[in-house]
């Protein structure tokens, strides 16, 4: 792609993406600037994007390892084939429920493929208990190369939907550029 058609183009897509990760739940899309936690509305952590929630099942994101799933079973990572770790959480205050109305469907090492169910979270149990039902999908900014993650609106359904598009620097635009030398014709 051109670099006036990657500045100019209006959504991304699988040519400008070295990963798309796809809605973890059905609900609508927030930024991460919305959610009630100041570590990740200010992305402290890394770059994504956040949903409210309006379906009781949280699936993988993307293919790869489950690297950490907490024992609360709120929140999960997966270790991509980039070596990325993409960061799954529901709820703000779910920690505090101590795994109530939550169930993990994996375990740590378990391969997963996009859609994969990998925690059950029980909402009209929960939802009342915990200070937003908020689920963030966050690309961890110490895993890897990131150069640019570029988050969807509006409304997705899990497993179906593109929600993230991350570019990882490659070595090419890093490396200082040389001058070619001058050569005798």
């Amino acid at each position: 792609m051109s670099l006036f058609s990657y500045l100019f183009h209006s959504s991304p897509s699988e040519d400008d993406a070295d990963l798309i990760l796809y809605a973890p739940v059905n609900g609508h899309l927030v930024p991460l600037s919305e959610v009630p936690d100041v570590v990740i509305s200010e992305h402290v952590v890394g770059e994504g994007v956040a949903f409210i929630p309006e379906s009781d099942t949280i699936l993988a994101p993307c293919d790869g390892t489950v690297s950490r799933l907490l024992a609360t079973h709120h929140a999960f990572s997966i270790r991509d084939p980039h070596n990325l770790e993409i960061y799954v959480s529901f709820g703000i205050g779910a920690m505090d429920l101590g795994g109530e109305g939550m169930q993990a469907l994996v375990n740590v090492g378990d391969p997963v493929k996009k859609g994969d169910p990998i925690l059950h979270i029980d909402l009209a149990r929960v939802a009342s208990k915990v200070k937003s039902t908020a689920t963030s999908l966050i690309v961890v900014r110490s895993s890897g190369p990131i150069d640019k993650v570029t988050a969807a609106t509006g409304n997705a359904k899990a497993g179906t939907t593109p929600c993230l598009w991350v570019r990882l620097q490659h070595e090419e635009e890093s490396a200082p550029a040389t001058q070619n030398e001058e050569s005798d014709l």
